[in-house]
């Protein structure tokens, strides 16, 4: 199917849980039944384009919006997706495991159906964590660990007096590691003049826009070295260097160690 994308599938069982499943919905009808379904993992949909609805066992019917989670516990009836012949963009994952029941227990899986967060989740975050193919078990449970950090920080309110434009502005610079970005396009897109935005933004955050987004990339190639078996040339492809020699040496000033020692020492 066009514009469905298969990320995992049945990745190995560990001791923390499992990652039955994982993919992307990319502007196209969601592939979901139209009667309710049961499954016997957690269920995670994180819609970013496009509008649709989800439907509960005894008939409610809630909204889904750009900015939507919707997390579904084992075991329990739904469905949800567009009207027909409509479409969105959604990042979806089922997986099981102590690790998440853990975290039911303490209160940062609950309820089911969609809830729009006050702070957006940050979409390329977990593409990078649902996209590492994971080799072996241990980074199978670095997977699982990376997506339970990405629920925690989903329920962590907003710190207070944050403006919002440099929230906005933190998740267009972080949205597409790999694409191209223009600061003031990026202040003009947060409502700011660019003089201004960067002087706000640097002084809530503690860095510098630019200094910002290059942070973020080089935590997602941190990331992807730990979780999966990618050669730094993929890495460096997946998020937009130059060559692997121009990432090794930003990687290197930013942690000390070149990408091989520190994915040998982790």
């Amino acid at each position: 199917m066009m514009g469905l994308r298969i990320l995992v599938s049945d990745a190995p069982p560990t001791r923390l849980g499992q990652l039955m499943l994982a993919g992307e919905v990319l502007d196209v009808e969601p592939p979901m039944p139209r009667s309710l379904r049961t499954l016997t993992g957690w269920v995670l949909s994180y819609v970013t384009a496009g509008t649709g609805s989800y439907r509960h066992a005894d008939g409610r019917v809630d909204p889904i919006g750009p900015g939507s989670l919707t997390i579904v516990p084992p075991g329990l009836p739904h469905t949800y997706g567009t009207e027909r012949g409509r479409s969105w963009t959604e990042l979806f994952a089922v997986f099981s495991g102590p690790l998440f029941d853990g975290l039911e227990t303490l209160g940062v899986l609950v309820g089911d159906g969609p809830r729009v967060l006050s702070t957006p989740p940050r979409a390329a975050a977990l593409r990078t964590v649902l996209s590492a193919v994971p080799r072996s078990r241990a980074l199978a449970e670095h997977q699982l660990m990376a997506l339970a950090d990405w629920l925690i920080d989903t329920t962590e309110p907003p710190a207070a007096g944050v403006d919002p434009a440099v929230t906005a502005a933190c998740e267009l610079l972080t949205a597409d590691p790999a694409a191209r970005v223009a600061l003031p396009e990026v202040a003009a897109a947060v409502g700011l003049p660019y003089d201004t935005f960067r002087r706000r933004f640097t002084a809530e955050v503690g860095q510098s826009p630019l200094a910002y987004r290059n942070a973020h990339r080089l935590r997602s190639a941190a990331t992807l070295l730990r979780m999966t078996g990618m050669t730094v040339r993929e890495i460096a492809e997946r998020l937009g260097y130059a060559d692997e020699f121009h990432l090794s040496r930003r990687f290197r000033a930013h942690f000390g160690v070149p990408p091989r020692t520190y994915r040998q020492q982790r």
